[in-house]
């Protein structure tokens, strides 16, 4: 009951992390607006949503274009009023060598644009909004330093950089009650099955092959822009199962 009539926009959704939280926050009870640039990744959502009843809106939009961001905020604040959360998942992985005297103009400048430039022209939308109502919650989706270090400098100094701005934004508009996490995944898989979330009660192994379950981190996002993390800002989150503790793994089932 406690996301009932909250509205909460996912930017960004693909068919890995964003499709996974669409799902669990639906499947709570909230409201839920997702914008993607292909409208191949919202299609198999808005089937299940019709199917399931779910309160489920989608809309294509580069949110790399401050224009089209506009235009989703607007036709999101005429439907269904002030956001109650945001989550910012837009951004990729940058293919490229990964060291810096081998990068080309083009791997730095579209891995910086791309990875930062949605979440300058989705936050900057968002807040005037959630300041004039004095509460709001926003996530960005960064990555663990192990995930940022085997990639393209590019793509390391952006996906870094998110850990300072989350920081700054949870800084800066603490007065408003605006709270602010950033959430640090491992490697995730890029494609979840669109059928509703599967059970949580499942026990998952602290190891390194299990890898990191975009649902992981769905309901992790999910969690932080709740109201039982009320007292949570400011916080950089890694979700990897310890994989970046370079603690021993758990053993295999029936291993002592």
């Amino acid at each position: 009951m406690e996301w009932k009539g909250k509205v909460v926009l996912v930017a960004g959704v693909g068919g890995g992390l964003g499709s996974a939280l669409v799902q669990v926050l639906c499947s709570a009870g909230a409201t839920t607006i997702a914008v993607a640039r292909r409208t191949g990744s919202l299609s198999p959502l808005e089937a299940l949503a019709r199917a399931q009843g779910w309160s489920f809106r989608s809309l294509s939009a580069d949110l790399g274009r401050p224009a089209e961001v506009g235009r989703v905020f607007e036709r999101v604040t005429d439907e269904f009023g002030p956001l109650d959360g945001l989550s910012v998942n837009a951004g990729h992985w940058v293919v490229g060598d990964p060291l810096l005297h081998k990068s080309s103009d083009d791997e730095w400048t579209k891995g910086l644009s791309d990875n930062l430039d949605p979440m300058f022209f989705v936050c900057r939308a968002a807040l005037p909004a959630m300041i004039a109502r004095g509460r709001g919650a926003i996530v960005l989706v960064s990555a663990t330093e192990r995930v940022r270090y085997s990639g393209n400098a590019s793509y390391c100094a952006s996906k870094g950089a998110l850990v300072d701005l989350g920081a700054k934004l949870a800084h800066d508009y603490r007065s408003s009650g605006i709270r602010v996490n950033v959430v640090l995944p491992g490697s995730m898989e890029h494609d979840v099955d669109v059928s509703a979330p599967p059970q949580e009660a499942a026990t998952l192994r602290l190891r390194d092959q299990s890898g990191v379950g975009a649902w992981e981190v769905a309901r992790t996002i999910r969690f932080l822009l709740s109201d039982e993390a009320r007292w949570v800002s400011g916080a950089a989150v890694r979700v990897d199962g310890g994989f970046s503790t370079h603690g021993k793994e758990q053993p295999s089932v029936g291993v002592p």
